[in-house]
């Protein structure tokens, strides 16, 4: 954030959505720089953990729960085949389908950029206590709830976040892996 900025005015800082959008914000920009270091975008992690929770699966049906464009879609997908992170394969029963699965070095990757995730969140929350944090993160996923039924509990899985690195743990970075997206 830019500290040379005058404050935000105090009405703005009054409308919790303004707020939240701004946190948003921040928190976009952090893992968009993380996955950039990746050659990724954040579609491509969307694809890649969809496929991770439901694979394999169809890339209309990966469009239709992801909320994709078809033609983007296309491209993501195609991105990682590139990259070996998927593979991709005409469906043997509807030969006009594609199925789309992980592989093991997209499993790997995923992996990666969760950790690193966990670990943006945790800078991203750092001012609030455990306690603190823990609530808010519940808060957050109600809201989402309430407003994507996609996020409903029973609706998806959500396994615990991979533990972030400690002090003096660096990430490896890995470059050019599939354009971003």
């Amino acid at each position: 954030m830019d500290e040379t900025a005058g404050p935000l005015p105090p009405r703005l800082l009054g409308i919790t959505t303004f707020v939240l959008a701004q946190v948003g914000r921040a928190g976009r920009a952090r893992m968009g720089r993380m996955m950039d270091e990746h050659g990724l975008g954040l579609w491509h992690f969307a694809v890649l953990s969809a496929l991770d929770d439901a694979a394999p699966a169809s890339q209309r049906d990966l469009g239709v729960r992801l909320r994709i464009d078809p033609s983007d879609l296309v491209e993501v997908v195609g991105r990682l085949e590139g990259a070996g992170l998927v593979r991709r394969e005409r469906d043997p029963a509807d030969r006009r389908r594609y199925v789309v699965e992980l592989t093991a070095e997209g499993r790997a990757e995923l992996d990666e950029v969760t950790r690193r995730a966990a670990g943006l969140d945790a800078e991203l929350l750092a001012p609030l206590t455990p306690d603190d944090r823990a609530a808010f993160e519940r808060i957050a996923r109600v809201l989402l709830a309430h407003h994507d039924p996609r996020a409903r509990p029973g609706r998806a899985k959500a396994p615990a976040p991979p533990s972030a690195p400690g002090p003096g743990d660096g990430w490896p970075s890995r470059t050019g892996r599939a354009a971003r997206g």
